[in-house]
């Protein structure tokens, strides 16, 4: 037997731990580009609160857009990663549970195509084709892809969660729900809690409420 393979047989215990730590570090970089994603959708949407707060500041909506976008594209990398690496895209796999609660992965299957329709329509180009009404109308979708996302990363693994990219994830979400909640009771309240924005604030927030009670209560 040559002696490189000797060597390897003899060594089988540090082979077999290095192909451990490769496979973690490839695991930690699918984790990582979720961190990402969620952290820059974050972001983007704390920044269109920031510019209620202060609209001197929405002369930087192309900062918003960037956030946006740069997020899609971890979400796309990180997606591609997943079903690759951890699940040989084997889809029934992923797929084997539909309950979102106990496979979160069907939350990430709701949001990736409003995440999509996002992206694909941030330019100058969607807006002037569509009109800034059906344009900002399609965008409001973007509540419900967070909605999904939030939950997702929430459920996926907990304790990946506890380190300092996690709390940053979880403070910007804060934030976002924060500024969220707080802009929809000033802007539904001059105009007296009617219209179709009150209308979709409402469904948010009762989805929200009936999904965490779900998740940690029943």
């Amino acid at each position: 037997m040559p002696k490189l393979f000797e060597g390897a047989r003899k060594n089988w215990k540090f082979v077999f731990a290095f192909l451990v730590f490769s496979l973690l570090f490839w695991l930690s970089i699918v984790r990582s580009l979720g961190f990402s994603a969620a952290t820059f959708i974050s972001a983007s949407l704390l920044t269109s609160i920031v510019f209620k707060f202060r609209p001197a500041l929405a002369k930087y909506w192309h900062v918003r857009r960037s956030l946006g976008v740069a997020g899609f594209a971890f979400i796309v990398v990180h997606i591609s990663a997943a079903t690759n690496l951890i699940y040989n895209f084997n889809l029934a796999l992923m797929y084997s549970v539909l309950d979102p609660f106990q496979n979160p992965l069907v939350f990430s299957a709701l949001a990736y195509p409003i995440f999509f329709l996002m992206a694909l329509t941030s330019t100058d180009w969607a807006v002037q084709k569509l009109g800034f009404a059906k344009w900002k109308a399609i965008h409001r979708l973007v509540y419900f892809a967070f909605l999904f996302s939030v939950f997702h990363f929430i459920l996926i693994n907990p304790p990946t969660l506890m380190n300092l990219a996690g709390y940053l994830l979880l403070a910007l979400t804060a934030l976002v729900l924060a500024g969220e909640l707080y802009w929809f009771i000033k802007i539904s309240s001059k105009n007296r809690f009617s219209g179709k924005g009150t209308i979709v604030g409402v469904i948010l927030i009762v989805l929200y409420i009936l999904f965490a009670y779900i998740a940690f209560f029943s």
